[in-house]
């Protein structure tokens, strides 16, 4: 009496085990965001590219055109923390998290999370970057990846009380001394610019996700679900697909001007998706 009853949890997923080696306390300099955005054109646009090319396109891809081409035309948001100073990425790299689901029956126990990253993002069509995606995605949730299946072994040889140590020290190697660790097992440029993930997808209405500080990615969006919403439209009430984007920040490498101008360009995107994600 007067002891908690627990056991020690000794089956964690991958991303469970680096999660506990990356956050400690509050005090972070993170900022909270929300953008809704209206899906009506985008979702019309979205079928006829669909059926048209007969490449699967989601919201997803449609954030990642968007976030690519406003990191293009705003580039001192493009970039990372390294010591004490700011550097500016000279291309943009797209991270998007891909959810693993468990086996042996155990979808939801025995999950697993992980993701994918593309280069150059800002040079590719919104039918090349939904491809690579896909590709890269099936490819990860099959566990192809011969770099992710590398490093994920590596990772679990890792001591629970030595993977934070483990990580801050791997991410001080490719980000800090700019190395290239693919030998290794860990991709050139493993998180990218900005990192976008669907919980949408999950069933959850909105939710914001915490940056990784191993990853020294500034900014991450999260995808909800789309949401019949009574809007106004000139001055009339109107019901339309209104979608979820939350984002979180780094205060420290973007300011709340920044944050909003991102905001305002990628809801006149979606308004006119013909024009500015084809």
């Amino acid at each position: 009496m007067g002891r908690i009853e627990m056991t020690k949890l000794t089956r964690a997923s991958t991303f469970r085990k680096m999660a506990m080696g990356s956050w400690r306390t509050v005090g972070d300099p993170s900022v909270y965001a929300l953008v809704e955005i209206d899906m009506s054109a985008a979702n019309r646009y979205i079928a006829s590219i669909q059926k048209e090319h007969g490449v699967k396109i989601t919201p997803t891809h449609l954030v990642g055109r968007a976030a690519a081409q406003i990191l293009k035309i705003r580039p001192e948001i493009n970039g990372m923390i390294r010591g004490c100073r700011i550097y500016l990425r000279k291309h943009v790299t797209l991270f998007f998290q891909v959810n693993i689901p468990g086996s042996s029956g155990d979808k939801v126990g025995k999950a697993d999370l992980s993701g994918c990253s593309v280069p150059e993002a800002e040079n590719r069509t919104l039918l090349e970057l939904a491809a690579y995606i896909n590709k890269q995605a099936s490819r990860v949730k099959a566990r192809e990846n011969k770099e992710l299946k590398k490093s994920t072994n590596i990772t679990k040889l890792i001591p629970w009380c030595m993977i934070g140590p483990f990580l801050r020290f791997t991410s001080w190697l490719i980000y800090g001394l700019n190395l290239n660790l693919s030998w290794f097992g860990f991709p050139k440029d493993p998180f990218g610019s900005i990192m976008i993930t669907n919980v949408g997808s999950l069933g959850i209405d909105v939710a914001w996700a915490p940056l990784l500080p191993f990853s020294r990615v500034p900014m991450l969006l999260t995808l909800g679900t789309i949401q019949d919403r009574v809007v106004v439209i000139d001055g009339k009430m109107e019901i339309r697909p209104i979608l979820s984007v939350a984002c979180t920040f780094d205060h420290r490498f973007i300011d709340g001007v920044q944050g909003a101008h991102m905001a305002k360009l990628i809801k006149s995107y979606f308004l006119e998706p013909e024009r500015y994600l084809n």
